[in-house]
């Protein structure tokens, strides 16, 4: 059985097979970008270990079970080392061929590290402000902060993927609880909101007279769902309960008393906080003399490390990131008549394994095809020669 099943994994059939389901996987992707949009669709068919696939969508749920990206390139990682245990001889002649190999294998392992492992966030900062965090414009979370006497905040940040209609959550003097949770939302005021709209309604804070109502994701690259909960306040020791309307559309937190204590609460963009503090001094947008032709984008900054102690000055352009603690700061973008500035942030513990790959691969080839040249010059040196 053993050898039987060492067979099947290094055999070429299953290579075939598996690149055959990859291209499967890549055409059902593409097309469920239209209802799903990029990013979903990354993470439910590329980044998954089974995709489920909406063949019908619009119409009726008929979803079938595909092999994910994740499961796929776990499969090629095995038939590769399976093959090469099986049938490679270790050979000076096969070196090429072996080096090729590996850089493929580090490849896979690569984009599954980066796919399991990876981050990205953005942090915009208007130029004099410092920031310590970064936010996921694609997730949400419930923030639930506890005000002390002298001003210190305590965050407690329920992830969206704990937001579910029911969900009860403790805390010192009360319980929170979910009502109704919209993944994407309208919200208007009661009095022109028509049929469709959930009929709960929040009994306190900035929501009251205002009714929500379900919407299909966001797909398009440049717009945002407006995640909206209905959340009930419940004090322990049977006080009256109050019911909240939270958004990320809605500005600012609500505040509340509970316990004895001072909290507020808000729906927000997933936060990254950071044990350093980047404050922007100067941010540049230069142009082509003449015409509003971007030529560069510059943020001057300064990084503030209190546990390292480090204070110094970077600048951040185009091509140029920063590298810091694991992560990397790309120059991406900017708003508000050039006094803000946005940057990516990257956090990718293998990020040099694709250019090492790469240089594997372009070494192993270079490798083969010399040895080939090498070969067909001595046979014509040899049938000249006769």
């Amino acid at each position: 059985m053993l050898r039987s099943a060492g067979r099947f994994l290094s055999s070429l059939r299953l290579t075939v097979t598996l690149l055959g389901l990859s291209m499967v996987l890549i055409f059902v992707g593409t097309v469920s970008q239209v209802s799903l949009g990029i990013h979903e669709v990354v993470e439910l068919y590329f980044r998954s270990w089974i995709a489920w696939w909406d063949v019908m969508p619009g119409e009726k749920v008929f979803k079938i079970p595909l092999p994910g990206g994740g499961l796929i390139g776990c499969l090629l990682i095995v038939n590769l080392l399976a093959a090469h245990g099986t049938r490679f001889k270790l050979r000076w002649s096969k070196a090429g061929i072996m080096l090729i190999h590996a850089g493929i294998l580090l490849m896979l392992i690569g984009e599954l590290g980066t796919g399991f492992l990876g981050k990205e966030a953005q942090m915009t900062v208007n130029e004099g402000q410092s920031m310590n965090y970064s936010t996921f414009p694609r997730e949400v979370e419930l923030a639930v902060i506890e005000v002390s006497g002298d001003g210190m905040e305590t965050v407690h940040a329920i992830p969206q993927s704990r937001l579910k209609d029911g969900a009860a959550f403790p805390f010192p003097g009360f319980t929170l609880r979910i009502d109704r949770h919209f993944e994407n939302s309208e919200i208007l005021e009661e009095k022109v909101a028509g049929e469709g709209f959930d009929p709960v309604r929040a009994t306190t804070g900035a929501g009251i007279g205002y009714a929500v109502r379900t919407k299909p994701r966001e797909t398009a690259m440049d717009r945002r769902d407006l995640a909206t909960s209905f959340v009930s306040v419940l004090p322990d020791g049977g006080a009256p309960p109050g019911r909240w309307l939270l958004s990320n559309a809605l500005a600012g937190a609500q505040s509340f008393e509970a316990g004895g204590k001072s909290w507020k609460m808000a729906i927000r963009p997933a936060r990254l906080y950071h044990p350093f503090t980047i404050k922007l001094l100067d941010f540049s947008h230069d142009r082509y003399l003449g015409t509003n032709v971007p030529k560069n984008f510059s943020s001057k900054i300064r990084l503030l490390n209190p546990t390292t102690g480090e204070d110094r000055e970077d600048l951040i352009y185009m091509n140029h990131p920063l590298r810091y603690q694991g992560l990397t700061f790309y120059q991406s973008g900017f708003a508000n008549d050039d006094t803000t500035t946005i940057f990516q942030v990257v956090k990718n513990p293998v990020w040099t394994l694709p250019y090492i790959s790469c240089a594997m691969v372009s070494a192993g080839l270079l490798w083969v095809f010399s040895a080939h040249l090498l070969k067909a010059v001595a046979r014509r040196k040899t049938v000249t020669a006769s």
